[in-house]
């Protein structure tokens, strides 16, 4: 695959297809073309399953920190209660494997936050 079309596989996990067109200098209807190619479609495909695996270590990573911050507030002198802590954490989803397509569950997860920020602004 050519530097082009590598380049608009990487740009493709960040901006819009017509922007990525613009971006590498071809028109749509070539990138759309590519796309529909078998090597840069496998490209597209293993590079968003990485961005998933990325984004599925960094919302554990997430998680953990925010037990390890509710242990903090939760703190004090006094010794965290283990059983609330780790109900908390199974809760987050911290200990649960992938079992659906991980670009499916990133998906639910971006439609639930925007859900949540609907409800805040019609709550405000």
């Amino acid at each position: 695959m050519n530097a082009k079309r590598a380049l608009a596989v990487e740009l493709l996990m960040n901006y819009p297809d017509w922007m990525v067109a613009e971006m590498v200098g071809v028109r749509l209807r070539t990138l759309m073309r590519w796309m529909r190619m078998p090597d840069f479609a496998d490209a597209l495909r293993e590079r968003e399953k990485q961005q998933a695996r990325s984004l599925f270590r960094l919302a554990r990573q997430a998680a953990l920190k925010a037990a390890a911050a509710l242990c903090e507030t939760n703190g004090g002198t006094a010794k965290p209660d283990p059983k609330v802590l780790l109900e908390t954490l199974k809760l987050s989803g911290a200990f649960e494997t992938p079992a659906q397509d991980p670009v499916d569950a990133l998906g639910e997860i971006v439609n639930r936050a925007l859900a949540a920020s609907d409800e805040e602004a019609s709550d405000a």
